[in-house]
């Protein structure tokens, strides 16, 4: 068996499989791992659950299937609220409890013969696979992960040694996946679907900074301290966190990404990049959109539920920020301090939103309110509103 030629292939796949981000290539490399040990594979499953170690923010549950007849795989995915709600007992049950839960090298099935009392395995046997083999391949973490293939002729005999004698190459290949995969999506939920992956390339060292114009939006959600007298810690955090899904779905057609929580409020970064007509407009949509949103929300909840915006545009400085053992990726500048500003004028003029003359110059239904002074800010500056 050509271990070194295997495992250059499962090192290329992993190399595709990281740019650009998925986990298909990881599914052809397996499969030519398997030719090249001998073992003519006509279907592989992959399933990646959060009990048996994969880690994704969003996704509790991954299911990969690469079949030959496709040339690629497909993928089936549960959040972890919908496997929540299913309370799925694992692997109890499946043909990968033995290889899992009780350390079995691995199962062989002849589908002609036996289904092993899984009706998943009978409906194998349906569309012409006669040969069944799982593993429970064991991880760097020191879980098992589970692994099937499927055949439309007999695999060798010895299938179960066959795979055994690659295991190690196997699973150093999806755990490779797997730390991909959660290092990416990790930092595209908590620092943001552009600015993540800029980290993630190596702009990480404490002061490098780059200059860019872009559109700045604060928004705040208001009574969050009466709100949060009135109803609890945790169901608070429900209602702000439904507020704050509202806002980033009226942001993201526009080309904006939360770049901060701070605490009831976020920070919005809409990139300029050449464009700022279009910037301008989706500012105002944005924070149109979820003024509606979120007054069709207070009506639903019964709750007086409410946000401020201020929005503008200019340049910022953005890159990473504070001490050597802790940095933040933000922005800051004028531009960032002056957006700031706007929204604290929300309450004193009685409106949702306010925004600079930046964005009204290119938003001429929006409504003139005067001459501002704002903190920290030398002169009175004009503001709009939605009128």
């Amino acid at each position: 068996m050509d271990h070194p030629r295997i495992a250059s292939d499962l090192t290329r796949a992993l190399g595709r499989d990281a740019e650009p981000p998925g986990f298909l290539p990881l599914m052809e490399g397996l499969h030519q791992a398997l030719e090249l040990a001998g073992i003519q594979a006509d279907r592989i499953q992959l399933p990646m659950a959060r009990n048996l170690g994969f880690r994704h923010p969003t996704l509790g549950l991954l299911l990969l299937n690469w079949s030959r007849d496709a040339g690629t795989s497909d993928s089936e995915s549960m959040t972890h609220a919908q496997l929540d709600a299913l309370q799925l007992p694992g692997v109890v049950g499946t043909p990968f409890e033995r290889v899992v839960l009780h350390d079995e090298p691995w199962l062989r099935l002849d589908l002609g013969q036996t289904d092993g009392g899984f009706s998943s395995l009978t409906s194998l046997a349906e569309r012409g696979f006669v040969d069944y083999c799982a593993v429970g391949l064991l991880m760097p973490s020191g879980l098992r992960q589970p692994l099937s293939i499927c055949s439309r002729q007999p695999m060798p005999s010895d299938v179960g040694q066959r795979l055994r004698s690659i295991e190690g190459l196997l699973a150093l290949a999806i755990y490779g996946a797997y730390r991909t995969s959660q290092a990416l999506r990790m930092a595209q939920v908590y620092i943001g679907p552009d600015s993540g992956p800029r980290v993630l390339a190596g702009e990480i060292q404490r002061g490098s900074i780059r200059h860019l114009e872009a559109g700045i939006v604060f928004c705040d959600v208001r009574g969050f301290t009466a709100m949060s007298e009135r109803l609890g810690a945790e169901r608070v955090v429900e209602v702000v966190n439904q507020i704050f899904e509202i806002v980033e779905d009226e942001a993201r057609p526009h080309g904006g990404e939360i770049l901060k929580f701070i605490g009831d409020a976020l920070l919005l970064v809409f990139p300029v990049q050449g464009r700022p007509e279009q910037v301008a407009r989706g500012l105002v949509e944005t924070a149109r959109g979820s003024l509606e949103r979120v007054a069709a929300l207070a009506l639903e909840l019964r709750l007086p539920l409410g946000v401020g915006f201020g929005a503008h545009i200019g340049e910022v400085v953005q890159g990473n920020v504070g001490t050597p053992e802790r940095l933040d990726f933000t922005v800051m500048g004028p531009a960032v301090n002056v957006t700031s500003r706007l929204e604290g004028l929300c309450k004193p003029l009685a409106t949702p939103a306010v925004f600079s003359e930046a964005v009204s110059r290119h938003c001429p239904e929006l409504a003139p309110a005067g001459l501002h002074a704002l903190k920290g800010i030398a002169e009175p500056v004009p503001v709009w509103t939605l009128g």
